[in-house]
């Protein structure tokens, strides 16, 4: 107990020093901080984007060979009781929406220009499309599907009507209020074509040339299929996922949106990735300074060293003495610049966030450090600290009571 009273009075000794030794760590440490807090928000919003963007939190199908090609063949794969299990869905804790979807891939024409389109269908009021001017919040049990450039999504009830990507539009040659033809392959092999009316045109980086939606009971009567290709779940919070999967009837395939959601998956280890490096980068640099900062404390205090020796200190006394307060350094710069790190992001959230450019628009992101990322911080730059003490420390039990007595 001795040995960790004086190891944290020995902080006191030199304050000027001991303040520039914690500078670097607090500055380093305030700066991983708040790029944790970015990265999480970021991606918290991205999460929650993809999920809503046509996934769902949990998706069940009849076989997880759907999951391969069902959304190209959805004729194979058709959930018999449907309905008893949408029901079942709908009455569980944690789920906000259970709805089915299927879909169908056709050739839309329009006298001579024609395209070939993947056409999803869910029903009407679970698809939202954001307006084009302002950005309102969607409903929290509904897919947010693009972003609206003109006209209207079809509403419940509404038959034949299609909401067409703006790539798509521009081949050929639509606007809402447009006819366009589609032409499909049904069940069997059979041909079906119908007349659409585009009801809305459509804005989605990357799907808005081969994707259109239309609702889900134009879909099952123009396709004559009587069983959805696969229910989607959306739940309240993602913790209550697993909890859902769960209590899903046996004999059913069933993926969450981890699973599902590989982009994202991807992304996110990236930007883990550069997190860990930019950690890494600033320990390292702790690691150098504290090293630096030790070896002067050492070479200073030999005469110390030598006293305590002389007076019956063990050596390994010696040695958890320096340790010590080189690890209370670290924890000491690593808490003061976790608090920095806190303390500017909260006030950068006061002045409205740090904006995001996405596919040209622009988001304002709050940040938002978490509690984990504390001991992911703290606990590492004390470690490394105690680490860069050790090698001082060892010089400082080198040598013999007289020889360190003698030391200027």
């Amino acid at each position: 107990m001795k040995t960790i009273v004086m190891a944290w009075r020995n902080l006191l000794r030199q304050k000027r020093r001991t303040l520039i030794t914690l500078s670097a760590l607090v500055v380093g440490l305030c700066g991983v901080v708040i790029f944790q807090g970015y990265i999480t928000s970021l991606m918290t919003g991205f999460r929650d984007t993809t999920i809503r963007s046509g996934i769902g939190h949990l998706q069940i199908a009849s076989s997880a060979a759907y999951f391969q090609d069902g959304e190209f063949n959805p004729y194979s794969y058709a959930l018999k009781d449907c309905q008893a299990l949408l029901s079942d869905l709908q009455g569980r804790p944690g789920v906000q929406a259970a709805f089915p979807s299927t879909g169908f891939t056709a050739i839309a024409g329009i006298g001579e220009k024609s395209a070939t389109l993947l056409v999803k269908a869910y029903p009407a009021e679970r698809m939202f499309f954001m307006p084009r001017t302002g950005r309102a919040l969607p409903p929290s049990d509904r897919f947010q599907l693009g972003t609206l450039i003109s006209g209207t999504s079809p509403a419940a009830g509404d038959r034949d009507r299609l909401v067409l990507g703006e790539t798509a539009a521009r081949i050929l040659g639509v606007k809402p209020g447009s006819v366009v033809t589609l032409m499909a392959v049904l069940p069997g092999g059979g041909l079906n074509g119908r007349d659409f009316t585009v009801s809305a045109v459509y804005r989605s980086p990357g799907r808005d040339k081969i994707f259109a939606f239309t609702d889900y009971d134009t879909a099952v009567d123009f396709t004559g299929i009587q069983g959805a290709a696969v229910l989607h779940v959306l739940a309240s919070s993602v913790p209550a996922v697993e909890g859902i999967a769960a209590r899903v009837p046996a004999g059913l395939a069933i993926r969450t949106w981890h699973d599902l959601a590989t982009y994202f998956v991807q992304v996110n280890t990236m930007f883990n990735g550069f997190l860990g490096v930019i950690r890494a980068i600033i320990l390292l640099v702790t690691l150098f300074i504290m090293a630096n900062t030790m070896n002067r404390i050492v070479r200073e205090r030999m005469s110390e060293w030598g006293t305590l020796r002389a007076m019956g200190t063990r050596k390994g006394g010696i040695l958890l003495l320096v340790v010590l307060e080189g690890f209370f350094q670290g924890i000491v710069g690593a808490a003061l610049g976790i608090l920095v790190g806190f303390g500017l992001s909260e006030l950068i959230n006061l002045g409205g966030g740090l904006p995001f450019v996405n596919a040209g628009q622009r988001v304002i992101v709050r940040l938002a450090p978490s509690i984990q990322s504390v001991w992911w911080n703290l606990v590492p730059a004390g470690l490394f600290a105690a680490a860069a003490s050790f090698l001082p420390g060892l010089r400082a039990v080198k040598l013999t009571p007289a020889q360190a007595l003698r030391q200027i």
